[in-house]
């Protein structure tokens, strides 16, 4: 099955029967550990924290960036229409808004990230469910100025077009993790344990390294992010989900219902 993030999730707690669960965001795990699909130590039975690589967030522009953006400041600015994706069904998402609100927040503080963030809200032009979804949203139907996606999600993108549409790798930017884990109730039903622990390991030999480097991703192993290294482009600032509390205290203040996603949303709409 392939789909948004939190759609995976739910499938599995509604019966799908997957020995293993790739995500593209921590929290979208923890449904499953409260529900006893998987166990407590996921995270810690593969290196990395069962992360085998990693992006940044980008924001693709029209050919020639007409509207001029350069940073996730611009993403705010009056006439500018974005291509977002829902945080209610896409990690994708959870990341992009938190990568450029994190980044006012650490870098101005608290009051310029709202601003930010209500700016960001008022300029969305649709809200669709998945990054896949929001990149043919952009590149097939031609909707909006900027899409805020994935940076593996546009190198594979632009790997499929004739023109390469041009992106912004903001200085400031999030470390976004893809973690794996096997989803212990299935592999025990069905007896599966071995091959699914076998393929969750693979993923982190450099054979499987360097699969992630050719499908646009930062992977953990440095010769494998070594033989693409040309395809990345540099970070100042690279935060993670850890310098801003974690998932729990992240989901509760940005996207929680009436939270401050919410709120900028219906301030927009006003």
């Amino acid at each position: 099955s392939y789909g948004a993030s939190g759609a995976q999730t739910r499938a599995i707690l509604g019966g799908l029967e997957a020995d293993v669960l790739a995500q593209n965001i921590q929290s979208n795990v923890d449904p499953l550990v409260e529900k006893g699909f998987v166990a407590t130590d996921w995270s810690k039975r593969l290196p990395n924290q069962a992360s085998p690589a990693s992006t940044v967030m980008v924001l693709v522009t029209r050919p020639g960036n007409p509207k001029q953006i350069r940073d996730w400041r611009d993403l705010a600015k009056d006439g500018v229409s974005i291509v977002a994706i829902n945080p209610q069904t896409s990690g994708n998402a959870r990341w992009g808004i938190l990568a450029g609100y994190g980044a006012l927040a650490k870098s101005e503080g608290e009051a310029a990230a709202n601003a930010y963030l209500n700016g960001f809200a008022r300029n969305i032009k649709t809200l669709v469910s998945s990054g896949r979804e929001a990149s043919d949203a952009f590149v097939k139907n031609k909707i909006g100025d900027v899409l805020v996606t994935f940076e593996n999600e546009i190198i594979f993108t632009n790997d499929a077009i004739p023109d390469d549409y041009p992106y912004i790798v903001p200085t400031d930017n999030i470390q976004v993790d893809f973690p794996v884990t096997v989803i212990d109730k299935t592999v025990d039903k069905r007896g599966t344990r071995e091959v699914a622990e076998a393929f969750t390991a693979f993923l982190f030999t450099p054979k499987a390294q360097e699969i992630f480097a050719q499908a646009g991703y930062r992977p953990i192993d440095k010769q494998a992010y070594a033989t693409k290294s040309s395809q990345y482009k540099p970070v100042d600032k690279l935060y993670t989900i850890a310098d801003f509390g974690g998932w729990q205290a992240v989901n509760k203040n940005l996207f929680a219902d009436g939270g401050l996603f919410d709120a900028a949303q219906a301030a927009g709409k006003q």
